[in-house]
């Protein structure tokens, strides 16, 4: 007989072409109380459709699957399935793989350096609204913005201001320094909902397609205060 999920319980589909780490995987999360794994899958095409079929709330990919990569499967997944989490699980350390993730829309960056007992709690926080990058990919991350900050700085400067309101501009700000919408409504005195209704006006009037690219264009356009904590 199936077990009834609760109403919290947070779905799970694992999508890696290692069989021990899936299980591995799949152990950990279902000791959980609150989290399900409802599929697993071996490439990044049979993720992709089990994704589809089933609308897990949280998609965790390894960038290198066979028949279609993770970043691959991750825009196509972001593209059927809008509010699904997509977290990336991998041993790429490669700068252009964390990028391409990012712009496919992941919610998160994470290598396989880390305890397996931290994914639980990674799958959690990704369901909380918080992008989650490993430190050594930060570190390369940040390198980026900085550069592309200078480089792009002068041509910058000649194009027109995009048209947030200062209420939108706020919520970027915040949103660039990893607050979730939970504490961005907090820290503004809103509702969750209002919060979330501005990121997604926001996304579409930068043409962006996750909060990610949204705090690489806060930190390229230097929106943000260095002398803010």
């Amino acid at each position: 007989m199936t077990e009834q999920l609760g109403p919290d319980t947070v779905r799970v589909l694992i999508a890696d072409d290692q069989v021990l780490f899936r299980r591995g995987l799949e152990t950990v999360l279902s000791a959980e109380d609150d989290i399900e794994v409802v599929a697993e899958a071996a490439d990044g095409e049979d993720a992709v459709a089990r994704a589809e079929a089933l609308a897990p709330d949280v998609v965790l990919l390894d960038v290198r699957m066979p028949r279609l990569s993770g970043v691959d499967a991750a825009r196509r997944i972001r593209a059927a399935l809008p509010t699904t989490r997509i977290l990336m699980l991998t041993v790429s350390d490669e700068e252009d793989d964390l990028y391409e993730a990012i712009k496919a829309g992941v919610n998160g960056y994470l290598l396989k350096e880390i305890s397996i007992d931290e994914v639980a709690s990674a799958v959690h926080a990704v369901m909380k609204g918080h992008s989650l990058i490993s430190p050594p990919m930060a570190s390369k991350l940040l390198h980026e913005f900085n550069a592309l900050a200078r480089q792009a700085s002068e041509r910058d400067q000649e194009l027109p201001a995009p048209a947030l309101t200062a209420r939108e501009l706020q919520v970027l700000k915040l949103v660039a320094r990893g607050m979730s919408n939970k504490d961005v409504a907090d820290a503004l005195y809103i509702s969750e909902n209002t919060v979330k209704n501005h990121v997604r006006h926001i996304l579409e009037k930068l043409h962006l397609h996750s909060r990610m690219e949204a705090a690489m264009y806060a930190v390229r356009k230097r929106l943000l205060d260095p002398h803010h904590p």
